[in-house]
C-alpha cells in the first residue's frame, strides 16, 4: 500500500508542474514507437502494473523510465523497476529488477506525403535483479542484448506501430543440484508486436490496443508467450499523459490477465 500511495502522490505532483508541447507516446506491453524524444527534451514514464499468472501467483511492478533526446533523431533511455512476487505456497519476494539501457535511432522521418517513420533500437539488459527470487522470467543473472526494427505510420485519426526484435540471451552457468551439474541454457528470443492508437476525441482521448508475442526462452516450453492489450490514454495537459490498460493471455506462458496505470511527463 505504501508503494501505491507514493505512486499516486507522484502523479499528482507531476500533474501540477508546467510542461512544454510534446508528442504523447503510449504504454504498451512490448511495442515501441519509431518517433524518438525530441532533441533537447526529456520524458519521464512511471507505471504501476499487476499481473496474475494463475490463482496462486501474482507479480507487481513499479517501473520508471527516463528518456532524453541527445541529438536530432536519437534518444537514450534508462529503465528500472522494483518488483514484488507473491505465491500462495511460497514466501513473498521483492527486489530491484534488471536495469535496461536503450538507444533509438530514427532512419526515416514520416512526412505528409509519406507518413511512415522507421527506426532501430538497441537494448542492453544489466543483471541487477536477484535471480534466486524469481522476480521475472528475464531475471537470469546474466546480461542480454536486443535489437529491434520499428515502423510507425499515421492513418489519421489512427497511428499504427509494427515491431520486430531479436534478443541475444545471456546463458546462466550450470546449476549444482545435489552434486549434479544441471544445464540452464536458454534460447535467444524473437519478439514481434503490432499496436494502434485511435484518437477518439480530438487532442486528448485515445483508445489503444496491442498484440504482442515472442518465442519462449525456455527450450523445454511447449508454447510461446502471446498477449493482447486494450486501454485508454488521456492527455491531461500538453506533455502530461495518464494511461489505463488491461491485458489478457492468448497462450499459456503469458500472464492470465494484467492491468496497469501509468503517467508520462515530457519536459
Amino acid at each position: 500500500m505504501t508503494v501505491r500511495a507514493s505512486f499516486y502522490g507522484l502523479i499528482l505532483l507531476l500533474a501540477l508542474l508546467p510542461s512544454r508541447p510534446a508528442l504523447a507516446l503510449l504504454p504498451y506491453l512490448a511495442s515501441e514507437t519509431a518517433v524518438p524524444v525530441e532533441q533537447g527534451k526529456s520524458r519521464l514514464d512511471v507505471s504501476l502494473s499487476d499481473e496474475r499468472w494463475r490463482r496462486t501467483l501474482s507479480t507487481f511492478a513499479l517501473t520508471t523510465e527516463l528518456s532524453s533526446g541527445l541529438l536530432n533523431n536519437l534518444d537514450f533511455s534508462v529503465d528500472v523497476s522494483y518488483r514484488f512476487r507473491k505465491e500462495r505456497q511460497d514466501s513473498d519476494e521483492d527486489g530491484l529488477g534488471d536495469l535496461k539501457l536503450k538507444a533509438k535511432v530514427r532512419f526515416i522521418k514520416g512526412r505528409e506525403a509519406n507518413p511512415v517513420s522507421i527506426a532501430g533500437q538497441l537494448t542492453v539488459k544489466f543483471p541487477s535483479c536477484n535471480e534466486d527470487k524469481r522476480l521475472s522470467h528475464e531475471c537470469t543473472g546474466e546480461a542480454d542484448v536486443g535489437v529491434r526494427a520499428i515502423a510507425s505510420k499515421e492513418f489519421f485519426p489512427m497511428m499504427v506501430h509494427l515491431n520486430l526484435g531479436y534478443i541475444f540471451v545471456g546463458n546462466p552457468p550450470p546449476e549444482n543440484l545435489d552434486g549434479v551439474l544441471t544445464d540452464r541454457s536458454l534460447d535467444d528470443v524473437l519478439s514481434y508486436s503490432v499496436a494502434f492508437d485511435y484518437l477518439v476525441v480530438a487532442d486528448y482521448f485515445h483508445v489503444v490496443g496491442e498484440l504482442a508475442g515472442e518465442t519462449n526462452r525456455d527450450p523445454n516450453a511447449s508454447a510461446d508467450p502471446l498477449s493482447a492489450l486494450v486501454g485508454l490514454l488521456l492527455d491531461l495537459d500538453r506533455g502530461k499523459v495518464l494511461s489505463l490498460t488491461g491485458s489478457h493471455a492468448l497462450t499459456g506462458p503469458s500472464p492470465n490477465y494484467g492491468g496497469s496505470i501509468g503517467f508520462r511527463y515530457l519536459f
